[in-house]
């Protein structure tokens, strides 16, 4: 069952979980038929602001980016491709960004205002007169520079500014503008433990 996210209704946030009221699954993990060793096991999910849309952001061990819209699940997911086992996920809602971190050490970023352009399925930016973001015509870019998979991501408050933690024991900060790491701090060396730093 971890290929698909079941979806519950609740009467109050104190009541009990009943039966799921659906199950969002990818159109690639429905064709393939699922299952617990699925390509397409879902190891992260998200859900905030794209534009003028709530969404729900998953990826997956084979790098697969959905994302629903809230307002109507029964709608089919907007897929991206990561091409490799994806694990962060961070959103800009007014900038149109969605980013991803992945096990190749990579950052991807995705321009949804740029990709959608000529079918603004999740909408517009709230300044009408900004038509492009940070990204400009840029429909993808990647920042590369950590030497281990990248667990943890998140987008600084206006969009231009990506912070990275990676089991490589490196915090980074990033400026999407210049995909140059502008703020690079080492987490403490812990040899003697057996886990990964994250």
């Amino acid at each position: 069952m971890n290929y698909r996210i079941n979806v519950y209704t609740l009467d109050t946030i104190f009541s009990p979980f009943k039966e799921s009221t659906r199950s969002l699954i990818s159109p690639n993990a429905r064709q393939m038929g699922g299952g617990s060793e699925s390509p397409f096991v879902i190891n992260s999910i998200k859900i905030g602001r794209l534009l003028e849309k709530e969404v729900l952001v998953t990826v997956s061990e084979n790098g697969e980016v959905c994302i629903w819209k809230t307002e109507n699940l029964e709608e089919p997911p907007f897929v991206l491709s990561n091409d490799e086992a994806t694990w962060g996920i961070a959103i800009h809602a007014d900038q149109g960004l969605i980013a991803v971190s992945a096990n190749s050490y990579k950052i991807t970023v995705f321009n949804m205002l740029e990709i959608t352009k000529s079918d603004p399925i999740f909408g517009s930016r709230k300044n009408k007169r900004e038509q492009s973001n940070m990204l400009g015509t840029q429909t993808k870019i990647e920042l590369i520079g950590h030497e281990n998979n990248i667990p943890n991501i998140d987008f600084n408050e206006t969009g231009q500014y990506i912070a990275s933690a990676s089991i490589d024991q490196t915090c980074r900060i990033w400026d999407i503008t210049t995909k140059k790491v502008v703020s690079r701090t080492k987490t403490v060396d812990r040899r003697d433990s057996p886990h990964d730093s994250w």
